[in-house]
């Protein structure tokens, strides 16, 4: 009878799914976000049941967890659901699954940032009401009244919306004028070639609450679609942080795709967005590698010193050093470290725009085509290069005199940034349609009984 046992197990097992997909239908209210997802389960033979085991965020709620039989039993631990579907001899099952999770309140906001299942190497799809600010990195997305993301296995998404205030690119639910902050949001759509289609959401500290949350050397900071300023800068001073961190915003729609800290291109591109606009401000900042700048203000004479100088670029290049191809502002304590690798990104896209101040778009146009997470740095690097065809070693010789030279040559450039509307970050997403299961006749229910009863039949006969 033991070989009768082993005969049903090895039957059962050796049906082998097919791939399957699923569809998460987001809704929000004031309090909850509601995640209504289907699960399209396909095989090539049919089978009774399916067990399966699925993850949902932190702290949510189970609605419901039906098939198109009926309630399916659950167990529920450490955000893991384990179910068996209800028994149907089928090829196509349909799994639906309704959970919620409280929204967060934070800074005046309502936010969400979830982890939404899907099957490795399986295609899902997501629908979410058009908000403020939705991120889903890693994910084709089309942006509309509805929002649809299309990704491989599972995906994290955040959103932020409830500002008090909201403007073309911003919302806040501080006393900001967005209206100012929008005259110069162009320089960055002008720079860059893209449109990015959400709002960033600003928030507003004091110097004791910004130092208790992010670091006390920075004027701003972006994080997750939130962009943080101090509020005791001068207007000029915050109009050109909010643009620097505007910047990052836009690089990490173009960035998705990189899960390493470097920050190079990112920073090179934001600090070169804030020198244009201190000279869109009229307002004086360091030389890169550069000299002191000396001016009068009627009997007052004020000395700027410069963001590092020629020395220190020569000594640099003369020791072989690279450290700022894996470098990030907050993996340096050291303000030298930190300052440099500021100052040397910002000097590389210099150089890059020189002669053509729309050079980054293509750029920009390169690196949205990538869709492949990367975790490497070294990887990371070679990606970004081979697609601005150079080194990164801006200024480059090992002759003193030609490295100041070359920093005062991108000192005194001019900023040509095109005027332009920018390219939409968008795509085309379908929506797929839920299969209905035709019901099983009586025949194909016979049917499968008579078989099962012939297998069973011959192993009892080749037991005796």
């Amino acid at each position: 009878m033991k070989n009768i046992f082993i005969g049903l197990f090895l039957f059962s097992i050796l049906i082998i799914p097919t791939p399957a997909e699923i569809f998460h239908d987001l809704s929000l209210t004031d309090e909850e976000i509601i995640i209504n997802s289907t699960l399209i389960l396909k095989s090539n033979d049919k089978i009774d049941f399916w067990n399966l085991k699925i993850n949902i965020p932190e702290d949510s709620e189970v609605i419901i967890l039906k098939d198109e039989i009926g309630v399916i039993d659950y167990n529920l631990s450490n955000n893991e659901i384990s179910f068996i579907t209800n028994r149907k001899k089928a090829n196509l099952r349909i799994v639906n699954l309704i959970f919620k999770k409280n929204l967060e309140n934070e800074y005046g906001f309502k936010i969400a940032k979830i982890s939404l299942f899907g099957f490795k190497n399986d295609s899902t799809i997501i629908t979410a009401p058009n908000v403020s600010y939705l991120f889903i990195p890693d994910a084709e997305v089309e942006y509309g009244e509805i929002i649809k993301a299309k990704t491989q296995g599972g995906a994290i998404l955040k959103i932020i919306f409830n500002g008090k205030k909201e403007s073309e690119h911003y919302f806040t639910d501080s006393n900001l004028d967005l209206e100012s902050l929008e005259k110069y949001c162009w320089v960055i759509e002008g720079l860059t070639g893209m449109k990015v289609p959400v709002k960033f959401g600003i928030v507003s500290l004091p110097d004791s609450e910004y130092n208790e949350i992010l670091e006390d050397w920075s004027s701003g900071a972006f994080r997750d679609g939130l962009i943080f300023v101090r509020e005791n800068l001068s207007e000029n001073e915050k109009t050109a942080t909010i643009l620097h961190e505007t910047t990052h915003g836009f690089n990490s729609f173009a960035l998705d795709w990189d899960k390493t800290k470097t920050a190079w291109f990112d920073e090179g591109v934001a600090c070169y967005v804030t020198s244009v606009m201190y000279r869109l401000l009229n307002k004086t900042k360091p030389e890169l590698f550069g000299e002191e700048i000396r001016w009068r203000e009627g009997m007052k004479i004020y000395t700027l010193k410069p963001n590092m100088e020629p020395r220190h670029l020569y000594l640099y290049y003369k020791q072989g050093k690279n450290w700022v191809s894996t470098w990030y502002p907050s993996k340096y304590p050291d303000k030298y470290q930190r300052e440099f690798g500021y100052a040397y990104s910002e000097l590389f896209i210099r150089e890059f725009l020189k002669e053509d101040g729309s050079n980054l778009h293509k750029i920009y146009q390169e690196l949205l085509k990538i869709n492949k997470s990367v975790e490497n740095e070294y990887v990371r690097n070679i990606l970004i290069l081979e697609i601005f065809g150079r080194e990164l070693k801006p200024c480059y010789s090992t002759n003193p005199e030609e490295i100041e030279n070359c920093a005062r040559e991108l000192n005194e450039m001019d900023f040509n940034i095109p005027k332009t509307e920018g390219s939409e970050i968008n795509c085309k997403i379908e929506i797929p349609i839920i299969p209905e299961e035709e019901p099983e006749s009586g025949f194909d229910i016979l049917w499968e009984i008579n078989k099962f009863f012939e297998f069973i039949w011959k192993l009892i006969s080749g037991y005796f």
